[in-house]
This record gives structure tokens, C-alpha cells and sequence, in this order.
């Protein structure tokens, strides 16, 4: 994220409000205008996307072990004194295919084709292939018309000299990581320039790393597919503007393991504190129109989930109307969860679920609506079969403050299981419930918001929670 704290002075554009479109702009590292791509430059990322796609890396790399066990069974025949003519020209047809398959990334790449070692590589052993296979096929055409008997051993050598055709491994190593990139990647928009092709928001294990190589590191404690916590989005913007303030080079760089939904809320939560955007869902928007490559697939890569979502809301509102403090906590006691259209789920009833309460810190409770196991309080649950809902009552639950979890499970193995390995769960800050009660429909609960558990999960599918004053 660049330096908004600084307006820089950029020729012929607006130094206060730049629009970039993301469709149609490459983003350079040392310049702030945007690189309007030419005609001929969409041709060669289209290009590039498709030799760099796993079913091409697939089919040349059998291409490329039939090859191999030609050039084997060409050598072994070759010292046998057998004709391999057939074989000669089949070979010779796959070099042509190499050697097409190097001119097309020629014409993808430009100029940065020939900055790859393993690149040049290929060229010359694809290069020094063709040339062997035509002195091949064009001595057995000699020897055929018995122009050069005496001279049986040359062709046995060229034959022994196309096993060079075999360090190629190499570069198909190099392609299918690069492929592999693209198919995990989907259409992340990538940095391209300077002579690196990067996915900046590539899945990385979470592993710790050195920080000294660094100017600044913090860290903010978050699990994967949830929210932070509140006061965390507070620390980091006030960090962030911090950081910003103190110099007009000054940049940072936000991620998580996938770069998506942990890394897009605190980057919108940035957005809105830095004053980039004015509202949650344009800070949103803008995340996910930066991260999405519209050029190679139509799903959005923004923030995902639902709790996230909402948890970049409530930041807009402490910004706003609580001057960028923690709102006033709010002491609340859960009284009953009404869940709507369950005839779809699991038993249909909602006998087969259960579920937690808890935050951060430590589990509230867990709860079943019949003898589960120990440390499981028993509800009361209410079947309305004219409604198709569910009412779960005495909840023996603490009073709740602050970053709250709700997670359920069922014992339906019809029921999706997803992120957190749950049906559904969701996250709220007390201190943002209005009038006691909270409703959440089914595009506002993580897991059920996505569409491939709708058939589950029916468009009616809501969670309401009820809450009297806590003491």
C-alpha cells in the first residue's frame, strides 16, 4: 500500500484523487501513472496465460517424455543397425512442436524470455535438437539410397548426441511451478514488470519468519476465516497512519496465508483510517477490485466472509462516530436463537445440532439440546413445524461483552461442513447489538453465504439472537 499521507505531484493527473482502472492498467514499482497496455501488450498476457495454463504445461511435458523414449529406442536401434526412419520423423515433428512452443513464449515474454537462464537453455538444446533430427532424417535418406554406406557410424553419433534433449527437464520443472502458481492463484491480479511475474497474494504456509530484514514488523493474532480483535483493528490503523506520517517513502505490506480475507479487512480497515475511502463497502470494493483480474476469470477476490464483512463496518462506525475509540461496552445476556427454514438442515428439526460461545480467550459454554457428553449444558429447543423454524431457550450462558463467537455443528453428515469445520458460525460485538436483537440471513453467516451449500441452506435460512440487559 502506497503512502496516502503524501500527495505526490504526478504530470497531468490529480494528485489528490487518482482513478486507476484495474482492467486496463499495469501498475509499474517506480511509477505512480498507470501503464495503459497496448493492443499487442493484452495479446501477449493472454498468450502468456495460456502457455503458462497446467493443461498446456501438461501436454508438452508428454510431448516431451515421448520424445525421450523415442530418442531411447532410436539410440538402442541405431547401434543395432536397425532402421529407425519412422521414429526419425516423429522426432523431427516434435522438435518442430518445441520449437513452436519456445517462439510463442518468445512473443509472450519479449524481452524477458532471454533474462531466464533456464529459458536460454531450452532455445539452445531445442535448437541443437531440430538441427540433429533434419541431419537424421535427412542421413537415413543417404544411407537409403546407399550414397554414404561407409559412413554408418555418423548418423549412431548424432543419435547419441540428441540425448542433450534431455536437460529440458529443467525447464519443465521451472514451468509447472510456474503453472501450478496460476492454477492455485485463479485470477489474483499479479504484479508483472522488472523482470518478475508475482502473485503477491500466492497461499504460503503460516510459518514464522526472520523480521531483521525489515524496517518494521507487527503482528496481529487472527485465525483463518475470522475476524480480529476489535481493539486490534484500532492498534493497527492508529500503526498504520503512524507509519505513514513519519515519512513520504514509507509503504507497507499486509498479509496473512492466503491474502484475501484476514489481509483484505485490516487493508480496508487501513483504507477507511488513512482516509482513502470514505465507507466500509468502498474500502472493500477498492480491496477487491485491486486484487481481482477481471482479464482471466469474473469471480471477485475480495474479503469473503460475512463476520469480516461486518467487522469492517463496525470499524467505519468507531471512526466515525466514536472518534477512532472502542465504543462503551454493552453487558448482554443471550435469552433465545430463533433459527428459520430448517427443514432443510440435517434432521430437519434441529435436533441434530449443537454449539459454542466463545471469543478469543476462552470457550463461554457448549450447548446440546439432549444428553451429548460432559461440560454440555442442555437447552430447551421448540420445533415450529407451520413456521419451519426453531426456538432454543434457557440458555445458561455468562453475561457476553465485546468479541463474541457463535459456532454450530451438526451431527447430519448431510450438512456442509466448511471453514472452521462447522455448518455455520459467525461472529458479533456486543457493543454494536441495537434494540437487544440481531438478525443475520443466510448471506450474513459464514459458510451459508456461499452459494454451493444453498441447497442446504434455503434463501430464507436466518439466525436471530435475543438478548436481554446483562447485569
Amino acid at each position: 500500500m502506497d503512502n496516502p499521507m503524501y500527495k505526490r505531484q504526478v504530470p497531468d493527473m490529480d494528485p489528490v484523487h487518482t482513478q486507476i482502472d484495474f482492467n486496463k492498467t499495469r501498475l509499474a514499482v517506480d511509477d505512480l501513472k498507470p501503464v495503459v497496455e497496448t493492443p499487442f501488450q493484452k495479446f501477449q498476457y493472454k498468450l502468456r496465460r495460456m502457455i503458462e495454463s497446467i493443461i498446456f504445461r501438461l501436454i508438452i511435458a508428454v510431448l516431451f517424455l515421448a520424445d525421450i523414449i523415442i530418442i531411447i529406442i532410436t539410440v538402442t536401434k541405431g547401434f543395432q543397425k536397425k532402421s529407425t526412419t519412422v521414429l526419425d520423423w516423429v522426432s523431427l515433428c516434435l522438435s518442430i512442436i518445441f520449437m513452436m512452443d519456445i517462439f510463442i513464449r518468445i512473443t509472450a515474454q519479449g524481452r524477458e524470455f532471454f533474462q531466464k537462464k533456464l529459458e536460454i537453455l531450452d532455445l539452445l538444446v531445442i535448437s541443437v535438437g531440430l538441427i540433429v533430427n533434419i541431419v537424421l532424417v535427412a542421413l537415413e535418406a543417404q544411407l537409403r539410397n546407399g550414397h554414404i554406406l561407409k559412413f554408418i557410424i555418423v548418423p549412431r553419433i548424432f543419435r547419441v548426441f540428441n540425448l542433450i534433449r534431455t536437460l529440458r527437464i529443467l525447464g519443465h520443472r521451472e514451468h509447472f511451478k510456474i503453472a501450478n502458481r496460476h492454477l492455485v492463484g485463479q485470477n489474483k491480479r499479479r504484479f508483472v514488470g522488472n523482470g518478475y511475474d508475482l502473485d503477491l497474494c500466492y497461499v504460503t504456509s503460516e510459518r514464522c519468519y526472520e523480521t531483521d530484514y525489515f524496517h518494521r514488523v507487527e503482528r496481529v493474532l487472527i485465525n483463518d476465516h475470522n475476524v480480529p480483535r476489535l481493539s486490534d483493528t484500532i492498534r493497527l490503523a492508529n500503526s498504520v497512519t503512524e507509519w505513514f506520517q513519519e515519512s513520504s517513502d514509507n509503504v507497507i505490506a499486509i498479509h496473512c496465508k492466503g491474502g484475501k480475507g484476514r489481509t483484505g479487512t485490516m487493508i480496508a480497515v487501513a483504507l477507511l483510517k488513512t482516509g482513502v475511502c470514505k465507507t466500509a463497502s468502498e474500502a472493500l470494493q477498492f480491496f477487491a477490485e485491486a486484487r481481482t483480474d477481471l482479464r482471466h476469470g469474473k469471480t471477485f477476490q475480495g474479503v469473503e466472509t460475512p463476520s469480516q464483512t461486518r467487522y469492517v463496518g463496525y470499524y467505519e462506525k468507531i471512526l466515525h462516530n466514536y472518534n477512532n475509540e472502542m465504543p462503551p461496552p454493552q453487558l448482554l445476556r443471550l435469552k433465545s436463537i430463533t433459527i428459520t427454514s430448517i427443514a432443510s438442515i440435517g434432521n430437519g428439526d434441529g435436533s441434530d445440532l449443537w454449539f459454542t460461545v466463545s471469543n478469543y480467550d476462552e470457550v463461554f459454554g457448549k450447548f446440546a439440546f439432549q444428553e451429548k457428553a460432559e461440560n454440555y449444558n442442555i437447552c430447551k429447543i421448540e420445533h415450529n413445524v407451520a413456521n419451519d423454524d426453531i426456538i432454543i431457550s434457557d440458555i445458561n450462558l455468562q453475561v457476553l461483552k465485546g468479541d463474541v463467537k457463535f459456532m454450530f455443528f451438526s451431527t447430519n453428515k448431510r450438512v456442509p461442513k466448511n471453514y472452521d469445520a462447522c455448518a455455520f458460525y459467525f461472529w458479533l460485538n456486543t457493543s454494536f447489538i441495537e434494540q437487544n436483537s440481531l438478525l443475520l440471513t443466510r448471506e450474513e453467516l459464514d459458510n451459508p453465504h456461499k452459494s454451493k451449500t444453498w441447497h442446504i441452506f434455503k434463501e430464507n435460512f436466518s439466525v436471530r439472537l435475543q438478548f436481554d440487559i446483562g447485569e
